[in-house]
């Protein structure tokens, strides 16, 4: 199976062609090969939200080498926008049915625990600049309203992002669907 991407109009194209032992990755006239036996970890992610707007991804680590990023995006050669979210999806289950029986590869989804991390530290922040302004400014009760709200708004989608982007592992077997294009 052929898969090829973009991920803006000014990248160079790259095409992934899955084979029956192994892949190989084709960048600007240089091809690399790939034994799917090599695969350490699987990560796919999707779109974030509105604060994070991302695309579906999915990160192939391979031992000793650097991590594969494919995207769902693509780009024609006048930086037009390309819809191919079914040919992403069907890549990413014919890719998990090769690597499947690498007994030592790892398949996780959500954010990654660095990136978690960070965002989690972020919120928290945010939290602590509002109730820090709150607590200056109790006397005039017009100063109240701004901080609380925006530490309502922060505190709910903190909490949505905690809950649903927390890193997790999935069987390949049976990829959750949230993590492909529709």
């Amino acid at each position: 199976m052929d898969y090829a991407f973009k991920n803006s109009p000014k990248d160079h194209l790259t095409q992934m062609v899955l084979g029956e032992n192994g892949f190989k990755i084709v960048i600007d006239g240089a091809t690399y090969n790939y034994k799917y036996s090599d695969i350490t970890r699987v990560w796919l992610n999707n779109p974030e939200g509105f604060i994070a707007p991302g695309e579906y991804s999915c990160t192939v680590n391979i031992v000793d080498k650097k991590p594969i990023y494919i995207t769902s995006k693509n780009f024609d050669q006048n930086g037009l926008f390309i819809e191919q979210s079914h040919h992403y999806n069907s890549f990413v289950r014919v890719l998990h049915m090769h690597i499947k029986s690498n007994k030592a590869a790892e398949f996780k989804f959500g954010t990654t625990p660095a990136r978690y991390l960070k965002r989690v530290a972020i919120i928290a922040l945010i939290l602590t600049a509002c109730i820090a302004s709150i607590i200056t400014f109790n006397s005039n009760p017009f100063y109240f309203i701004v901080p609380s709200v925006f530490g309502v708004f922060v505190t709910i989608y903190g909490l949505q992002f905690c809950i649903t982007r927390f890193p997790k592992g999935y069987n390949p077997d049976n990829i959750p669907l949230e993590l492909l294009p529709a």
